[in-house]
C-alpha cells in the first residue's frame, strides 16, 4: 500500500542569510523561522522590542528586507527509494561475499 509522506521546508532568505531547512512539520518550520526571528531581532532593530504576537513579530522583521517560505513537499517517491535501497543492504553481523 503506497502512502503519502510529507515534509516541511523553510527557506529563509535575508542580507546574506540563505538557509533551506527541512522539517517534520509546519508548525517545526514555524518553529525554527521564529528563532531566526528571535536571533537576529537585535542586529536588525536594535532595543526595538519586537511584537509579542508571534506573526506580528515575523512579518515586521520581514516587512522591508528579505523574505521566507514554508512549504510543503511530498517525500514519498524518496522514502520508497530509501526503503529499496535499505533491503539490499545486509543486515549488521551479514556476512557478505565481495
Amino acid at each position: 500500500m503506497d502512502s503519502i509522506m510529507h515534509a516541511s521546508v523553510l527557506i529563509i532568505l535575508h542580507e546574506g542569510h540563505k538557509m533551506l531547512q527541512v522539517h517534520a512539520s509546519e508548525a517545526a518550520s514555524w518553529k525554527a523561522l521564529l528563532g531566526f526571528v528571535e536571533q537576529q531581532w537585535q542586529a536588525r532593530f536594535g532595543s526595538l522590542l519586537p511584537p509579542l504576537d508571534e506573526t506580528k513579530r515575523i512579518e515586521a522583521f520581514f516587512k522591508d528586507e528579505g523574505d521566507y517560505l514554508i512549504g510543503k513537499v511530498d517525500v514519498s517517491e524518496i522514502r520508497q527509494q530509501i526503503e529499496d535501497q535499505d533491503s539490499n543492504v545486509p543486515d549488521a553481523g551479514e556476512q557478505v561475499r565481495i
